[in-house]
């Protein structure tokens, strides 16, 4: 097929296009320029997707099978894409996410069933998306079929999940502690479920959806395969590096107290609850997509390529969390104090 990514620079888009090529078809990538895909085989196209009469007026001169959108954000993102896509596109993809339900979810693993109770801007921009573009399906049979990744790591993005983020494209700090041998901090008592999906892997939803006409009109979980603690996350995240991670532990409203504002959104917005969802629908109707690549394996390879590309050494430290960690230490030698006393 002819496919257009709407995107195709960052870590959900690479992992699309590049199961896109190994699958035999013809992509083109629309984007700001700043990150240039020399080599991939690729046509470029740069646009700026938020003029919005300039990106349908591109659009409706262009012609594709499909589009793999990346870059829509709410409900005026979807708009425009209608406009650009009705009647033109045999099928059209969009990256939702799983912010879009929110935080609690009403079972610890939960399935597309879960009402909307998005907490953040993000998510209830990625709410108000899906339910136009359901609606657009309905009225006119825009041939749409929602995909929601949760977390997606490899080649194209930073180490960004943890207990505490400063950038959300690069901050790669926890990497630089786990190497050095300094302790990490992890809220709670890191037993909350968190699962990750490499991006080659969530690639195959992408690819394997085309050409399916059953998937038209459809919201599909697409998450990794393994659903794993915080602790073991950050075990694995060690021995991927040759290290053994040092982890200590404190409450969640303890580390809020004590970072700042901005390294606290990932922990109170999504790491403080569970994050683990139900891939029964999707392996069963899109069976292209069945994620091989385990977490060691994905760690491994996601920081062989962080470092190739001089990322972790550009870490800024976190100064806060020394303070945070010394207070986990402290806290762990009373409590051993006082369970020998009342032995």
């Amino acid at each position: 097929m002819n496919v257009l990514i709407l995107g195709g620079t960052g870590v959900v888009s690479g992992g699309i296009l590049r199961q896109l090529l190994a699958h035999g078809h013809k992509a083109t990538v629309y984007h700001r320029g700043r990150t240039r895909l020399k080599g991939r085989g690729v046509t470029e196209i740069f646009g700026d997707r938020t003029n919005r009469p300039a990106f349908e007026t591109l659009m409706k001169s262009l012609k594709f099978d499909a589009v793999m959108d990346v870059l829509c954000f709410n409900r005026e993102d979807a708009e425009s894409a209608f406009r650009a896509f009705n009647g033109r596109v045999k099928h059209y993809i969009h990256t939702s996410s799983v912010c879009a339900v929110g935080v609690p979810t009403s079972k610890v693993i939960c399935d597309e069933s879960e009402p909307y109770h998005p907490i953040t801007n993000y998510g209830r921009g990625k709410e108000e998306a899906e339910k136009f573009y359901l609606g657009a399906w309905k009225k006119h049979r825009f041939p749409v079929t929602i995909i929601r990744p949760s977390h997606t790591y490899g080649p194209g993005g930073g180490w960004v999940l943890g207990t505490l983020l400063n950038d959300w494209e690069w901050d790669c700090e926890t990497l630089n502690r786990i190497r050095r041998g300094a302790p990490v901090l992890v809220h709670g008592d890191g037993e909350n479920l968190w699962q990750s999906c490499y991006s080659d892997d969530l690639g195959m939803a992408f690819v394997g959806a085309l050409g399916k006409t059953w998937v038209r009109g459809e919201i599909y979980n697409a998450c990794g395969r393994d659903i794993i603690t915080w602790n073991e996350h950050y075990r694995r995240l060690g021995e991927a590096m040759g290290r053994k991670t040092k982890i200590v532990h404190l409450p969640t409203d303890v580390i809020v107290k004590g970072a700042p504002e901005q390294a606290t959104g990932f922990l109170r917005e999504i790491a403080q609850y569970h994050g683990a969802y139900s891939n029964e629908k999707i392996r069963k109707q899109i069976p292209e997509f069945n994620p091989q690549i385990d977490v060691a394996e994905g760690h491994r390879r996601h920081y062989r390529w962080l470092v190739e590309e001089g990322r972790i050494k550009k870490a800024a430290k976190r100064l806060y969390e020394d303070a945070l960690i010394n207070l986990a230490m402290e806290t762990g030698k009373k409590a051993a104090r006082l369970g020998a006393k009342t032995q």
